[in-house]
């Protein structure tokens, strides 16, 4: 049988080759590999639905993987459902109470540009809301069901907020009043910008919206990225590092969905943002899994502008009190710096604990007093 590690790379291609339509004959002989290898890897890239849709091109397949493809495109399909009913009330509401609001990333994406929306997984909804809105959603999210739930210290611009629909589905929305919980990313994604320029999203709701395909596509590249290196979850696990084909497949619409002024508008944007390496990346990634096609033109002037990676290396910075000192030095007033400071050096007793499960009923001064000193070891460590 072939270790699982030897069947990542040649899978994976096979993967890419079936989401474009070219897939040769199913690359292993019947049973060189566990099925249940192959099928955590699909889960890795978040891609059933989008395989489901191509169920005939999987008539050569393991019955067994081919089986949880189409079990996991139904229960995604279930979900959907049921997200879209709540989305569309708590969108409703919204609305009716002069909120405006903006749905970001996976969400905005399926009901944009998947045919299905279903197919683009996602385990919740990113919403951007006016700062100046926000004890007014906070009540309407209440209203509509929604529970707060006891987010990680260190955030500073989004809380989550849950509804359990009592079958078994228990429904997210990350609310955001920045469109980033990074003050250094903030000087990208700027939140006027993003109501400015806002995308109706009919197929979901006559109350749904999206920030442009430009701003959306340079959001997922910064995310992308920072996600490549800080880690997210794939079925409850935390992965750090690897490129998911979802996020490829997310890109390759986008780029198909660009019109000429698009392509000129993201080009000019990344270079003038300082991220024209993130979204260089991003376009190479869906070229080489989607077969992607991207201007010329947009190559040479991405690649043009690829030497400045001040920000890029902000993105992929894992030292946190690297990332800590650079957003620090993006905010201008003083007195929103010293709220950034105090927020970070004071997170709650109930962060402490679990953070400090061993001693987690020492006094909260002591359990500071651990924490600073751990934190000033890093910082003399960086130096």
């Amino acid at each position: 049988m072939i270790p699982a590690t030897d069947m990542i790379e040649p899978f994976d291609r096979h993967l890419a080759a079936t989401l474009r339509g070219d897939a040769g004959p199913w690359p292993f002989a019947p049973g060189a590999i566990d099925a249940e290898d192959l099928w955590e890897r699909v889960q890795f890239h978040g891609i059933a639905g989008l395989l489901a849709e191509r169920i005939g091109a999987l008539h050569d397949w393991p019955d067994r993987l081919r089986t949880s493809v189409r079990q996991e495109a139904q229960m995604q399909a279930f979900w959907e459902e049921s997200h879209r009913a709540l989305l569309c009330v708590l969108l409703a509401r919204l609305a009716q109470g002069g909120a405006p609001s903006l749905l970001m990333k996976g969400s905005a994406l399926a009901y944009a540009l998947y045919s299905d929306p279903s197919s683009r997984r996602r385990g919740d909804s990113d919403l951007l809301v006016d700062e100046a809105d926000l004890a007014l959603t906070r009540r309407v999210l209440a209203e509509t069901g929604f529970v707060r739930r006891d987010d990680p210290h260190g955030l500073f611009f989004q809380e989550a907020w849950l509804a359990d629909t009592g079958i078994g589905i228990i429904h997210a929305i990350d609310l955001h009043w920045r469109p980033s919980d990074s003050p250094a990313v903030q000087q990208v994604l700027r939140t006027g910008e993003y109501f400015s320029s806002s995308t109706p999203l009919p197929r979901l709701s006559p109350d749904a919206a999206m920030p442009d395909f430009v701003l959306t596509f340079v959001q997922g590249a910064i995310n992308q990225a920072w996600h490549g290196s800080h880690g997210y979850y794939v079925e409850g696990e935390r992965l750090v590092g690897g490129s998911r084909l979802i996020w490829a497949w997310d890109n390759h619409l986008l780029a198909g969905a660009f019109s000429d002024a698009q392509w000129r508008e993201l080009a000019e944007l990344a270079v003038s943002r300082k991220v024209a390496p993130l979204c260089l990346a991003a376009l190479e990634r869906a070229q080489a899994s989607c077969g992607t096609m991207v201007p010329q033109a947009v190559i040479e002037q991405l690649t043009e502008a690829s030497g400045e990676t001040t920000l890029a290396n902000h993105i992929l910075e894992t030292n946190l009190i690297s990332t800590f000192i650079t957003d620090l030095s993006s905010i201008r007033p003083w007195r929103d710096k010293g709220a950034f400071i105090l927020g970070h050096a004071f997170p709650d007793r109930q962060h402490l604990a679990r953070k400090y499960p061993n001693i987690a009923g020492w006094p909260a001064p002591l359990l500071h007093l651990r924490r600073m000193i751990e934190s000033a070891i890093r910082l003399a460590r960086l130096r």
